[in-house]
């Protein structure tokens, strides 16, 4: 049997080595609490989408259950208020997964843009993707902020497993589903 090598461009090559310059110099500032973690974690999704090579190789990937996928859809298909635009929603979420804890990494008003709804519409087939257990969420309290907190949304892990080539060392740094996180006002530091 032979083996199948990806031929990459010289421009590939580029862009994977800029990809990787800009995750390394993102890295210690998961360790600082003045930085917004959310918008590290995006902009480090953002980064391996773009430069995610083919199918095949060890890049972060999102393994999905077909039979689970399946379930999924024809359930919002049959109980959802609005079955297209929860399904359009379901799989806009498979792009936006951080690789190492599967959070989603795309607010309700992005995801809202995307599909192309109201934002109480996109609460409103998220609460439906909870209800069935497709995905989980979990709120963070934010101090002077009203209401239960900050809604983080995880894909369930019987559904779609995200994974990773990362070092242990990268994944250490890498908040995990239900850490807290400081809270900055203003930019500055509560303590």
């Amino acid at each position: 049997m032979r083996n199948v090598t990806r031929l990459k461009t010289q421009k590939d090559r580029l862009r994977e080595d800029q990809a990787e310059q800009v995750r390394q110099a993102l890295l210690p500032f998961f360790d600082n609490p003045d930085f917004d973690h959310d918008a590290l974690g995006r902009v480090m999704v953002t980064v391996q989408r773009i430069t995610t090579p083919a199918p095949g190789t060890t890049e972060p990937f999102v393994m999905i259950r077909p039979a689970q996928n399946r379930a999924v859809t024809l359930w919002l298909m049959k109980n959802s208020k609005r079955p297209m635009k929860a399904v359009d929603v379901w799989t806009l979420l498979f792009d936006h997964l951080f690789p190492h804890t599967g959070q989603i990494m795309l607010t309700r008003e992005e995801i809202a843009e995307k599909v192309g709804i109201r934002v109480n519409e996109v609460t409103a087939i998220m609460n439906e993707l909870v209800k069935f257990g497709a995905i989980f969420s979990e709120r963070e309290k934010v101090a002077g902020m009203r209401g239960p907190g900050l809604v983080r949304y995880y894909m369930n892990r019987h559904v779609a497993e995200v994974g990773s080539r990362a070092t242990q060392e990268e994944l250490a740094l890498i908040p995990k589903p239900g850490a807290k996180l400081e809270v900055l006002q203003g930019g500055k530091s509560s303590n």
